[in-house]
């Protein structure tokens, strides 16, 4: 009712000409038409329209005002953290330039300033630098450290992946002269982490120690001329050899005033590798082989095992040394030493394993089979029977090698050896024993060159000299 009141009063009230002019110019006797809820309705549509949208600008406006506060607020405060951080990088440079040359060498640290509420993250390093070319001393051809080039980084966390603040530096080491020492793995790449110590000059004994960076390099700065001993080392990593440190022969550097000594060192993590040992196609215990590079230094090779000791399968600790470069793989073959190899003796080519950086590898190595039978008898008229018997198998050309290979070994009651695999090779064989209350001891030679091995003539031992004992 109240709705319908309110209307029907305002269509009783005169127009105004601009809005109804049309309706109070109509002919006499026709009835002026009412204006309904429809028009008046969308009145006040238009009316909370304006109003709505003012409010709108109204609040774009003030939106827009408070977002470029905060800008304006957010620039300030990154402007001040830049200028707090820039200060904090001078004050780290001025630190770093108060260092000595020895300080320096290989400098790297990282640590943290709080200022205004905001935790800054300073990084300070120093490497020397070769002033021919300007580069890291470490990389560069001519292996001069002529200055040290101070480094310091300032980020702090709403710096988030923007560029830090730098500062760098130069400090000119005291006259003397640089031992500079980079570490390269197997492929030629830096490594970094090594301990590496420099001992002398001799005949004194001072040392310095540094830990090489990430291009494998460290450098003694201004240290005093003379002759010292170089070594590195660290766990898990070994030489071209399998040394875990720096064999004494290649240790020397010498230092000259006023010039860089640069001394290349290769390690590298070293690998493992299990050897299987096999007679005549089956599995077979063994007691020692050989791994031969020559990549190595000469004589070239490493023994593993031990003789009198034996297994199926015998494996290395992880000291071989992953080549990168032809030869790559490990010639393998049972024995203790390169007189063994089947290649000196025939055609028979040993297996290869190739060895790679902290892994492990398997191969199987022939030992062809030394058949022997011994019996108490004089002669094949006599044969007498299959007895036990002591005796010694010496490896000869070990022996001529200066290399003592002897097994001690005993035929079982067929007469028979139980493990009758050896590596390829020449031996000297003995038996001894009691026959009949006497001493009886008989010797023979054995080329053991075939894979398929050897069948040695039937020993009858009663018929051998009356002597006691095996060399």
């Amino acid at each position: 009712m109240l709705t319908f009141f309110a209307m029907t009063t305002r269509c009783a009230e005169p127009s105004p000409p601009s809005r109804v002019g049309r309706l109070t110019r109509l002919p006499s006797g026709i009835p002026r038409p009412r204006l309904g809820r429809l028009e008046a309705s969308s009145q006040d549509g238009f009316l909370l329209m304006e109003v709505m949208i003012s409010a709108l600008l109204v609040a774009l406006i003030v939106i827009a005002t408070f977002a470029g506060f905060d800008v304006a607020n957010r620039s300030t405060a990154d402007e001040r953290a830049h200028a707090q951080a820039d200060a904090l990088a001078q004050q780290d440079e001025d630190r770093l330039r108060g260092m000595t040359a020895d300080q320096l060498s290989n400098f790297s640290e990282t640590h943290t300033a709080t200022s205004n509420g905001t935790v800054f993250t300073i990084t300070s390093t120093a490497k020397f630098i070769s002033d021919a070319t300007g580069t890291e001393s470490c990389s560069a051809a001519t292996a001069s450290a002529d200055y040290i080039q101070t480094t310091s980084e300032v980020g702090w966390p709403a710096l988030k992946s923007r560029p830090k603040v730098v500062e760098t530096g130069l400090v000119a080491p005291h006259v003397g002269g640089s031992l500079l020492v980079q570490v390269l793995n197997a492929s030629g790449k830096g490594v970094p982490g090594m301990t590496v110590t420099a001992t002398g000059p001799a005949p004194a004994v001072g040392v310095e120690t540094a830990v090489t960076g990430t291009s494998g390099c460290v450098i003694f700065g201004s240290v005093e001329p003379g002759e010292y001993k170089v070594n590195a080392k660290e766990t898990g990593y070994v030489e071209k050899d399998g040394n875990s440190e720096v064999p004494v022969a290649q240790q020397a550097a010498s230092v000259v005033n006023g010039s860089t000594t640069k001394k290349l060192l290769e390690f590298d993590q070293g690998g493992e590798l299990a050897v299987k040992f096999e007679t005549a196609g089956a599995k077979a215990k063994g007691e020692a082989f050989l791994v031969f590079n020559t990549n190595m230094t000469t004589p070239s090779y490493r023994a593993f095992g031990t003789l009198g000791t034996q297994a199926e399968t015998i494996s290395t600790p992880k000291t071989l040394f992953p080549f990168n470069i032809s030869p790559y793989n490990y010639i393998v073959y049972a024995g203790s030493c390169p007189a063994d190899n089947p290649q000196t003796t025939s055609s028979i080519k040993p297996p290869e394993a190739l060895v790679t950086a902290g892994g492990a590898a398997t191969v199987t190595v022939t030992q062809p089979p030394i058949k022997v039978l011994v019996m108490s008898g004089t002669k094949s008229s006599s044969p007498g029977s299959a007895m036990e018997a002591s005796g010694t198998l010496i490896d000869t050309g070990c022996e001529k090698e200066g290399i003592e290979a002897k097994r001690t070994i005993k035929t079982n009651s067929k007469g028979e050896l139980p493990s009758p695999g050896m590596p390829y090779g020449s031996y000297s064989l003995c038996f001894t024993g009691t026959i009949s209350g006497k001493n009886r001891k008989f010797t023979t030679t054995v080329k053991n060159i075939e894979t398929a091995g050897v069948t040695v003539p039937t020993i009858y031992l009663g018929g051998g000299e009356e002597k006691a004992g095996c060399p």
